[in-house]
């Protein structure tokens, strides 16, 4: 592998990339809930902890990462999550939504869910996380809180 000395030897001029060099990370969006949602819908339900990001090229691709600390009441009972794009569009295949299922009552544990979407467009885009529970769950847990980061990767 060559070596590549830069004339004025510092890294600090390096400001881009190569053209045609593709997956660089263009902006970084977070948010935090700590505010409890409980459900027991058996359906999916807005949980209302979502992130928005506006791409700055329609060939910008999104990857969103959450992490979440759960609680599940019901022993038995499976939790589903899935992330959204703009409230309607399940970034998961239906069958392979991210699940967990506890076999004793009072569960808590974490879990992370992440997406790599390609929303092809420079208008904002909210990722909003749904959840599914037959008994009942919680996110966060208690005192806890959930994270999510968004980032916006060139194409």
């Amino acid at each position: 592998m060559a070596l590549i000395r830069l004339n004025n030897q510092s890294l600090t001029s390096v400001t881009a990339l190569p053209s045609g060099v593709g997956g660089k990370v263009l902006q970084v969006v977070s948010n935090t809930k700590t505010s409890v949602f409980s459900t027991s819908a058996g359906s999916f339900v807005d949980t209302g902890f979502d992130v928005s990001i506006t791409p700055s090229s329609t060939s910008s691709k999104i990857w969103v990462q959450y992490t979440v600390p759960v609680y599940q009441a019901t022993a038995g009972s499976t939790f589903k999550l899935a992330i959204y794009r703009n409230d309607t569009t399940n970034l998961h295949d239906s069958s392979l939504n991210h699940w967990i299922r506890g076999n004793v009552s009072d569960t808590y544990f974490a879990t992370t869910l992440s997406a790599y979407d390609s929303p092809s467009s420079t208008s904002a885009v909210t990722y909003t996380l749904y959840a599914n529970s037959a008994g009942t769950a919680q996110i966060p847990t208690g005192n806890g809180f959930a994270t999510v980061i968004a980032y916006e990767i060139a194409g």
